[in-house]
């Protein structure tokens, strides 16, 4: 589909300040974004130098079922406003269609760009960051990374909710990383407000209440530690019901290849999914590069995944190096309250993945 300019015997529109060209340009962001819902990812925005002035560029991402609706968002944004809008097209990689849209008022000022390209389908991936609370100043410097990653913090630790709060407050979203039985061998404790086996359905409910009320701002739960626990089938049902009665969703920490917690989630309809890949746990910057990249690999191959990592000072090396990457092999960043909606999460189950921790 290539668009052309509009004709229109209107008068032509006086010269638009530059505060009302930037409100014009979010607009065509936001009807881009609504056009196609899920099946749309707009990249980090860049913008395109005109002479003294500079426009706002989008870059776009469209699977096949959602690229005419944003090429028709554009077109009726466009004539709402009263705007010009011209068009070159091209083809992409393997035939998948590509067009350049630029939107113009009719005094010759640039708008916004709008690249908007055809994918097979998108790209998501999601980045847990567990044991949060502990270490303030860590947790900060992760905070301050400029992408999305998800913080899962621990209840009754020193910093549980300043460190909640500071991530919600900048953006990001938070979970509870809901402590939970190790295999007797492993001499470690989960810490305070633990699932146990042997806990019957009222101890289950008023501590996973208990520690949901300890951290705010929570989203969704992962399991800290709980390679016993997560084989308990009965146990992990009552863990969902509660999680259910609060509208929240599950990611499966999957610390044993026996874990029952991702299968009792969906038969709670709890919204739920479950890690592919451990970050760091060898501390080094290198390991965690390597595993970063065995990461995207597993995106490639399954369209999603999620990891998790650890505020350690090499992990946050290695983010900081390497996150720019998913971006450039066109991997969106998202949180899990995004993944365990999508509906392709459904079927997919863990294979045999690696379960340490």
């Amino acid at each position: 589909m290539v668009l052309g300019a509009n004709v229109c015997k209107r008068i032509i529109p006086p010269r638009v300040s530059e505060s009302s060209r930037q409100e014009l340009a979010s607009q065509f962001r936001n009807a881009v974004k609504e056009s196609g819902g899920a099946g749309v990812w707009i990249k980090h925005s860049t913008r395109v130098r005109h002479g003294q002035n500079s426009e706002l560029a989008l870059q776009v991402l469209a699977t096949p079922a959602a690229y005419r609706a944003v090429l028709f968002a554009v077109q009726r944004e466009s004539d709402k406003d009263h705007l010009d809008l011209g068009s070159v097209a091209s083809t992409g990689q393997e035939g998948q269609r590509a067009v350049t849209l630029q939107v113009m008022q009719r005094t010759g000022a640039h708008v916004i760009q709008i690249h908007v390209r055809e994918v097979p389908r998108l790209l998501r991936a999601a980045i847990v960051i567990d044991d949060v609370g502990n270490d303030v100043e860590a947790a900060r410097k992760l905070i301050a990374l400029d992408y999305p990653l998800t913080f899962s913090v621990l209840p009754y630790v020193r910093y549980t909710e300043v460190s909640a709060r500071e991530a919600h407050l900048r953006g990001h979203e938070v979970m509870l990383h809901l402590p939970m039985e190790p295999e007797p061998n492993g001499h470690v404790s989960p810490g305070k407000g633990a699932i146990l086996v042997g806990m019957n359905a009222a101890e289950v409910r008023r501590a996973v209440e208990d520690d949901l009320d300890a951290v705010p701002f929570v989203a969704g739960v992962n399991n800290h530690m709980g390679s016993r626990a997560t084989q308990d089938a009965p146990l992990m049902a009552e863990v969902m019901k509660t999680l259910a009665g609060r509208h929240l969703y599950f990611i499966d920490s999957r610390t044993t290849a026996a874990s029952m917690a991702l299968k009792e989630a969906r038969l709670e309809h709890l919204p739920a999914f479950y890690r592919t890949v451990f970050l760091d746990d060898t501390e080094s910057v290198p390991y965690t590069l390597d595993q970063l990249r065995e990461f995207r690999h597993t995106v490639e191959q399954e369209g999603v995944a999620l990891a998790i990592g650890h505020p350690h000072a090499t992990t946050i090396t290695a983010l900081e190096e390497f996150l720019p990457e998913f971006e450039r092999a066109d991997i969106e960043l998202v949180t899990p309250s995004q993944i365990v909606r999508l509906p392709e999460i459904a079927t997919m189950h863990p294979t045999a993945i690696k379960a340490v921790k």
